[in-house]
């Protein structure tokens, strides 16, 4: 028994190692060509908490000769599972906005509580007293809403005169008599030009890209918003909780169901990604990403859009850094990207309760 235990825990060692060593490829392949990718990259941390598992097994169960099988796993694997932990304990974190820096806030806000998700009506008045509060020079909101001046809630106009905003700029994805929803950036630097990217083969979705002023520099600001999962929320408790009286066909269909609209949505945020990254590699200016990619750090998406800049967060930032508060509260989705160029002076998510996403605040200099 105790041999048939041993060689049971080095076999499954060995595939687990295996399949943490193969997630190196996500960075390099489209979930679109090939869609197992996706689902991969969710798996990604799952595989690295288990082989962490089994090198603290190895030691305490004194087999030394093993603990090097998880450990070539993780350093082949390093490059996708060291993007989804912040460790910088003591590193300096300046948020206090001078003369010589301007802030950036990303927050999406689902709609500031249109249908009432929140279950408190004042919820909308609490959004636009932080955003008041934080006074960041650039805020780039997504999954925002705002009512025509003869129906609904003019969020624009409350937002730019309550808050301080001179300047905006829309990105407009869907639009009806009630009003419109999208994506849009408010400015206290000056907006010189503003440009809305079709990053969708169905047209229904857009890259807002801004061009800003500070002092005598130009740089880019590019808000986005990828597709989501779209669980249905009896898909999102089994997801979270593992919520299922037992095995039956209501569960393997809603398994099915969840495999199915993850493999869909991971193939549909590739086709998005290329777009973005191809619009983002374009620009001339040094330039800010941020936005809700709808996918964690260990994915093709974070990979692909990210390029060659800087993850705020990864510099600043300290554990898993969890963006998305509902639900599955480990995930982190949301993210600011900025170029060598733009300074990172200071970085800090924001655990606030006002919608599904917490938001990012940072503090850049040129």
């Amino acid at each position: 028994m105790r041999k048939f235990l041993k060689y049971s825990f080095l076999i499954g060692c060995i595939i687990n190692a295996l399949l943490l060593s193969i997630c190196r490829v996500i960075p390099n392949i489209n979930p679109f060509d090939q869609s197992f990718i996706g689902i991969l990259g969710f798996l990604t941390p799952v595989f690295a908490v288990i082989n962490l598992a089994f090198i603290f097994f190895w030691l305490f169960t004194k087999k030394f000769w093993f603990i090097p099988i998880p450990v070539v796993a993780f350093l082949l694997s390093w490059s996708v599972v060291s993007v989804t932990v912040g460790g910088h304990f003591w590193a300096s974190n300046e948020l206090k906005q001078n003369d010589s820096s301007f802030t950036v806030m990303s927050y999406n806000v689902r709609l500031l509580d249109l249908y009432n998700w929140s279950g408190d009506k004042t919820t909308r008045k609490k959004i636009l007293a932080f955003i008041k509060e934080k006074k960041s020079s650039v805020l780039c909101l997504q999954e925002f809403y705002s009512g025509n001046d003869s129906v609904g809630i003019n969020n624009i106009k409350a937002i730019s005169d309550s808050c301080d905003y001179p300047y905006f700029a829309e990105c407009t994805i869907n639009e009806n008599k009630r009003g419109k929803w999208g994506s849009i950036i408010f400015s206290k630097l000056p907006i010189i030009k503003s440009i809305n990217h079709d990053i969708d083969v169905a047209g229904s979705n857009l890259l807002q890209e801004v061009q800003l002023k500070f002092k005598n520099d130009t740089f880019s600001v590019f808000n986005t918003h990828l597709k989501s999962n779209k669980f249905s929320s009896q898909e999102t408790d089994l997801v979270a909780n593992g919520s299922a009286n037992s095995w039956d066909e209501k569960t393997k269909s809603e398994t099915k169901s969840i495999y199915s609209k993850l493999e869909k949505s991971s193939i549909n945020r590739g086709l998005e990604s290329s777009l973005v990254s191809r619009v983002i590699k374009s620009n001339k200016y040094p330039s800010i990403v941020c936005g809700d990619l709808n996918d964690i750090a260990s994915s093709y998406v974070y990979f692909k859009i990210r390029g060659n800049k800087k993850d705020a967060f990864l510099e600043k930032g300290l554990g898993l850094g969890a963006t998305y508060n509902k639900f599955i509260p480990l995930l982190r989705i949301d993210y600011l990207f900025h170029d060598e160029e733009i300074h990172l002076l200071g970085f800090e998510k924001i655990a606030v309760p006002f919608s599904d996403h917490y938001p990012l605040f940072a503090n850049f200099s040129l």
